[in-house]
């Protein structure tokens, strides 16, 4: 029995690839599935061992190839992705396996198969990939997999929003804006999880269910408890924004990036 491991922050696309390798193979047992770089950290300094890893390369709190910049990972990877104009080029010139996103039975196969032939037959290792070329090649194109524009209804026009010009992204009435820095609102056609995905996280940070905010939007930040972080911004936001305690230490990293 091959142990398995799936990282990937959508809960959905987790959920089906764990039923659709449930289908199709009867020997591989996912033993965990990791949300984040800091969940895979604490699970590789465990000392927990598995046979293969589905890795999402974009992850809630950053590129999922910042973990190899922190530690060895010698468990054979198959990288999904949802963005294709780097993927072919990048992962086939250093001969990993990736998925495109959302992946079907037959790609997922064929994967499989791989694995079983390249690792699991002569007990071979993933020494021959140079993660360190994979990210940096990833890096080199990451800006194009992120949002520039936000195409909004105002009235009877189609307007055309610069991601620089936007302060802050907000919910509510389970409806989702973007504020700009001229102080107009416009609704958009995006759920607060699509709307993360596609903004690069070193310009933006979910600070909480309801507000994504922009860096250079922010005007102070200031200790409200001995947990909670107060975020002050312009345009100013109506409510009272609040840094709860778990994010504390990484919305900081992200302000001193």
């Amino acid at each position: 029995m091959y142990k398995v491991l799936i990282v990937e922050d959508e809960a959905p696309s987790a959920r089906k690839l764990k039923m659709l390798l449930g289908k199709i193979v009867e020997d591989f047992e996912v033993i965990n599935i990791l949300e984040s770089i800091e969940e895979c950290l604490e699970f590789f300094e465990s000392g927990e061992q598995v046979d293969l890893i589905f890795m999402d390369i974009h992850l809630s709190d950053g590129n999922s190839f910042e973990v190899f910049d922190q530690m060895e990972v010698d468990t054979p990877i198959i990288f999904t992705t949802a963005f294709d104009q780097y993927a072919i080029k990048a992962f086939k010139q250093n001969s990993i396996d990736y998925l495109l996103k959302p992946i079907n039975v037959s790609d997922l196969e064929k994967s499989v198969e791989k694995f079983k032939k390249i690792y699991a037959s002569d007990n071979s290792s993933n020494e021959s990939i140079n993660y360190e070329l994979l990210g940096k090649m990833v890096a080199q194109q990451v800006s194009q997999e992120y949002k520039e524009r936000f195409m909004v209804s105002y009235r009877d026009e189609l307007r055309s929003i610069r991601v620089e010009d936007i302060a802050y992204i907000f919910a509510e009435s389970k409806a989702v804006f973007i504020q700009v820095n001229d102080g107009k609102v416009y609704d958009i056609n995006y759920t607060m999880d699509q709307v993360e995905k596609n903004l690069n996280p070193k310009k933006f940070f979910r600070i909480n269910r309801k507000y994504i905010v922009q860096i250079d939007a922010i005007e102070s930040v200031s200790w409200y408890s001995k947990t909670k972080l107060r975020v002050f911004t312009t345009p100013e936001i109506p409510t009272e924004l609040f840094v709860p305690a778990d994010k504390i230490t990484k919305f900081k990293d992200w302000l001193n990036q």
